[in-house]
C-alpha cells in the first residue's frame, strides 16, 4: 500500500505514484561515502533492484534510477520517449532558461546540431593535432620525472586535456585556474555551496564571460572553434545568440572535466595493479585495448531523461516528468553483459561500454578524448618508472554530474 506522504522525512520528494518499498535514498553529490570511492557506492544500487526512486536528487529533487544495462540503454536510444530537456539541472538563471546544445536537445534539433559540430572534432582533425598533443603530455611529465612524485589531479591531470581544449576554444590559459573553480561549483557541488561560490553564482559567472567571448569574437573573429560556434549557420540561417552561448557553455563544462576525471581513474589503478602497469609496458600495443576496458571499468557519468510520456521501464509504471538517473558505471560493469564485471581485464574484446554514452547523445568529444588517453598511458609508460601511491597520502574523491578524484599522489623512483 501506497504510503502517505507525512510517512517521509520533509526532505524526501516521493509523487503519489511511487511506491513506498521502491523508496531509497542517495545523493550523489553529498554522500559522505563519495569521499572514498563514488564506484563503489554506486555499485551498492542495485541492491534496491532493478529500478527505485530516489527521493533527494538535488537537482530535481527526486529520480527514478535505474540498475541494468538493458533499461539504461533502452531510455538512452529512445528520444521519442525519454527527453534530455533540461537534464543538466541548471541552466535556468535569472528567470531565463538556456539549454546545453546539443546535449539537452532532442530529434530533430539535436540532430541538427550535431551535423554542425561533429566536423569540429572529426577523426581527421584530431590526428591532425596528434603531435601537438603529445608534446604537451610529454613537456608536463618532464616537468615532474626528476622530483619522484607529484600531485597526478594538478600536475598532469588537469593541465594536459585543459590546455588543449583552451587552445581550441581560443581561451586564455592564464584563466584556468578560475574556470576550473566555476566548474567545480557547477558539476561536484550539486545545490550545495563550494568552497567559494554556489552553484548558481558559477552558472552566473560562466554565462558572463562566454557573453563577453562571443562579443570579441564577433569583433575579432580568430582561427578557434569559439569564432566557428559565433558564425555558424543551420539550414542558411545563423544561431540564435541564445543558441551560440548553449554550445559554448556545453563545450566549457565537457572541456573542463572529464578527461581529467576519468585519467585520476586510469592512472590510480595503475598505481595499485603494478602488473597490468608492467603489462602494458612491455605491450604497448595493448594500450589502445586498455583505454577501453579502463573507461568500461570506471564510467565516471552520471546524467538524466525525462519521461515524455506514462511509460513502464523495468516493471516500473513512470509518468510523465519523471527524471531518471542514468548513472553510466551501472551499465558498464552489469554482470549480466560482461563476466567477472567489476574486474580490468586488458584482454577483454568487444565489451560495450556507456563511457562515452550511447545512442543520439554519445560523446561529441569522443574521438579528442580517446587520443588524450592514450598518449597519456603511452607517454607516462615510456618516461616515468613504475608509479605506485604515495604512502599514507590521503586521496580525496568525489561525486557529482561525475566521479573524480580532488588529488592522487603518486611517487615513483629516480
Amino acid at each position: 500500500m501506497q504510503a502517505e506522504a507525512e510517512a517521509f522525512p520533509p526532505n524526501y520528494f516521493v509523487p503519489s505514484h511511487v511506491p513506498a518499498s521502491l523508496v531509497h535514498p542517495f545523493d550523489v553529490f553529498a554522500d559522505p561515502e563519495m569521499s572514498r570511492c563514488p564506484f563503489e557506492r554506486a555499485q551498492r544500487l542495485r541492491e534496491h533492484g532493478r529500478a527505485f526512486w530516489n527521493p533527494v536528487n538535488p537537482l530535481f529533487r527526486g529520480s527514478w534510477v535505474l540498475t541494468q544495462a538493458k533499461d539504461l540503454r533502452y531510455v538512452m536510444t529512445h528520444p521519442e520517449l525519454f527527453s534530455n530537456n533540461g537534464e543538466a539541472g541548471f541552466m535556468t538563471l535569472k528567470g531565463e532558461a538556456l539549454e546545453l546544445i546539443p546535449l539537452e536537445l532532442d530529434p530533430p534539433r539535436h540532430t541538427a546540431f550535431r551535423k554542425l559540430l561533429n566536423p569540429l572534432l572529426a577523426p581527421a582533425v584530431v590526428a591532425s593535432m596528434s603531435e601537438a598533443v603529445t608534446r604537451r603530455a610529454a613537456d608536463l611529465i618532464e616537468r615532474v620525472r626528476p622530483q619522484g612524485q607529484c600531485d597526478f589531479i594538478s600536475s598532469f591531470a588537469v593541465p594536459f586535456p585543459v590546455s588543449i581544449f583552451l587552445a581550441l576554444m581560443g581561451l586564455p590559459e592564464g584563466d584556468m585556474e578560475r574556470f576550473l573553480a566555476w566548474e567545480t561549483a557547477l558539476v561536484h557541488t550539486g545545490s550545495t555551496t563550494s568552497e567559494n561560490m554556489t552553484m548558481e553564482a558559477a552558472a552566473i559567472a560562466v554565462t558572463g564571460y562566454l557573453e563577453e567571448l562571443v562579443a570579441d569574437r564577433r569583433k575579432n573573429p580568430r582561427d578557434d572553434i569559439t569564432t566557428c560556434i559565433v558564425n555558424a549557420r543551420i539550414d542558411d540561417k545563423p544561431l540564435t545568440h541564445k543558441e551560440v552561448i548553449g554550445v559554448l557553455y556545453l563545450l566549457f563544462l565537457a572541456g573542463l572535466d572529464t578527461v581529467t576525471a576519468t585519467l585520476g581513474w586510469f592512472f590510480h589503478h595503475l598505481a595499485v595493479h603494478p602488473e597490468q602497469q608492467q603489462l602494458l609496458r612491455d605491450n604497448p600495443d595493448r594500450i589502445k585495448n586498455a583505454v577501453e576496458e579502463l573507461m568500461r571499468r570506471y564510467s565516471i557519468v552520471v546524467s538524466h531523461r525525462r519521461c515524455k510520456s506514462d511509460v513502464e521501464v523495468a516493471g516500473v509504471h513512470m509518468k510523465e516528468g519523471d527524471w531518471i538517473s542514468i548513472f553510466d558505471t551501472l551499465g558498464s560493469t552489469d554482470p549480466q553483459e560482461s563476466s567477472d564485471s567489476a574486474a580490468v581485464d586488458f584482454t577483454r574484446r568487444n565489451v560495450p561500454h556507456f563511457g562515452f554514452s550511447t545512442g543520439p547523445h554519445v560523446c561529441l568529444g569522443i574521438h579528442l578524448a580517446r587520443r588524450e588517453l592514450e598518449v597519456s598511458l603511452r607517454e607516462w609508460l615510456t618516461r616515468i618508472p613504475s608509479w605506485r601511491l604515495q604512502p599514507a597520502a590521503e586521496m580525496r574523491t568525489h561525486g557529482g554530474h561525475t566521479f573524480g578524484f580532488d588529488n592522487l599522489n603518486l611517487v615513483w623512483d629516480v
